[in-house]
């Protein structure tokens, strides 16, 4: 029996996305070609994978034990590319970075553009989820760095945690609210229509703490995937709502949110690196780590980081800091954040 390790590769991918045509084009594959490769490996193991005759491709029990063994050659392969790598300490291979929409747009994108201008022969992929994803993508091995809010980095001995800086969290609102740039008191928000995001986000835990806070329990409206969806839902006076201060800097600075200031307001949340305890980092992830650690400052003093005391908008430091250029401007390239 011969085991052909691209086509346990292909098997896996086919598995991870759901079917043979989704496994094709992120594979850039064709459908026939993908099938043909899973049909070889059930030939040459003698068995059926994949049972093919519903409405959807589902492991057989054969199957659901290869894709165990998969995932664990996954993951050797990856130790084996790493160590290589520190033989030869020079960055190269992939860089495989999984973060939250708001995070990976205003935080990593700059970094990652500034890390492959130094690295340009290393491969840098961004995975973009939400909080519960992302952990899910670090656990199976498909990211191995995360930058996540760090109350659901997966504070456990399964983990390394390390804080890079701290977010604030505002209550923001339509500019025409009539509790727009007001400092308010949790009566006054007892009848406010509150919106929320998806469960397993940080934003939504961020959210339900902050009505803890208040000892609110408002009447819950649907949940809304993504800060981005629900700051436009925000702007079109659909209620108010909670969100990170990076992903409103600009729009409470263009007059198009407004600031109201709780009492008591809402603490900063720590934004951290999560890596597996079990992960020897690849030179080229100790050099990102290198310059994730850097970021800090830039953060802080980049476009549009300031919020004002009062509810008139938000205006920047005056003085960019290095990533001031980059930071702030790129469109979200997701719906979901933490």
């Amino acid at each position: 029996m011969k085991l052909n390790l691209h086509r346990l590769w292909i098997f896996e991918q086919v598995v991870k996305c759901g079917g043979f045509s989704a496994a094709a084009r992120k594979l850039y594959m064709s459908q026939p070609s993908v099938s043909q490769h899973v049909h070889k490996l059930e030939v040459s193991l003698r068995t059926t994978l994949i049972d093919r005759t519903g409405s959807r491709p589902r492991l057989t029990d054969e199957g659901e034990v290869l894709l165990q063994y998969a995932q664990r050659i996954s993951s050797l392969a990856q130790e084996v590319a790493a160590a290589i790598d520190r033989v030869s300490d020079v960055p190269s291979g992939r860089l495989l970075v999984g973060s939250t929409s708001t995070y990976g747009n205003h935080l990593l994108l700059p970094l990652l553009a500034r890390f492959a201008e130094r690295f340009p022969e290393v491969e840098c992929h961004l995975r973009v989820g939400n909080t519960s994803e992302v952990m899910g993508l670090l656990a199976d091995g498909e990211v191995r760095l995360a930058v996540l809010p760090g109350d659901g980095a997966g504070a456990s001995r399964h983990y390394r945690r390390e804080r890079i800086l701290d977010e604030r969290f505002l209550l923001v609102a339509h500019p025409e609210h009539p509790l727009a740039g007001r400092a308010v008191t949790p009566s006054d928000l007892e009848q406010q229509h509150f919106l929320f995001r998806e469960e397993g986000s940080a934003t939504r835990r961020a959210q339900d703490d902050a009505l803890a806070r208040w000892k609110l329990s408002p009447a819950r409206c649907p949940q809304i995937n993504g800060n981005e969806t629900l700051k436009h839902a925000v702007m079109a006076g659909l209620g108010i709502a909670v969100l990170p201060q990076r992903c409103v800097a600009r729009e409470l600075g263009e007059g198009r949110l407004a600031l109201l200031r709780p009492d008591p307001g809402l603490p900063a949340c720590a934004i951290v690196l999560a890596t597996s305890r079990e992960t020897s980092f690849s030179p080229a992830e100790r050099e990102f780590i290198g310059l994730l650690r850097t970021v800090h400052d830039a953060w802080a003093v980049g476009e549009g980081s300031q919020v004002p005391d009062r509810g008139e908008g938000v205006r920047g430091s005056g003085a960019p800091g290095p990533l001031a250029a980059l930071a702030g401007h790129a469109e979200d390239p997701a719906t979901r954040a933490g």
